[in-house]
């Protein structure tokens, strides 16, 4: 695994943990998650569930693909869309905000 491979895991990790903190961990998937493409999230509650059951799942099982990856999706838009001013997800949104630096 690369320094950049080993600090995206690092960082996905920590992303995992801060969403626990923040009561946003949910321990059984909602039924949406196996049809997320056809979903439009329209709450916060869902952004959430989307990070813990899509986008932490698919980085950490693909961050040996990294320098395969040409197309950048950056989270960090979504995830101001979707947690607006919300002053308690400061460390989330920065842990985000490191995860784009990453990819």
């Amino acid at each position: 695994m690369t320094k950049e491979e080993t600090l995206l895991n690092n960082k996905i990790h920590e992303l995992e943990q801060e969403m626990k903190n923040k009561g946003l961990w949910q321990k059984e998937a909602p039924d949406w998650v196996n049809y997320f493409e056809e979903k439009i999230f329209a709450e916060r509650k869902d952004f959430a569930e989307w990070l813990q059951f899509v986008f932490i799942p698919n980085h950490l099982n693909l961050s040996a693909q990294l320098s395969a990856v040409k197309e950048k999706r950056f989270i960090v838009p979504a995830a101001i869309k979707f947690f607006g001013d919300d002053v308690h997800k400061g460390k989330l949104l920065q842990i985000l905000i490191e995860i784009d630096s990453l990819l």
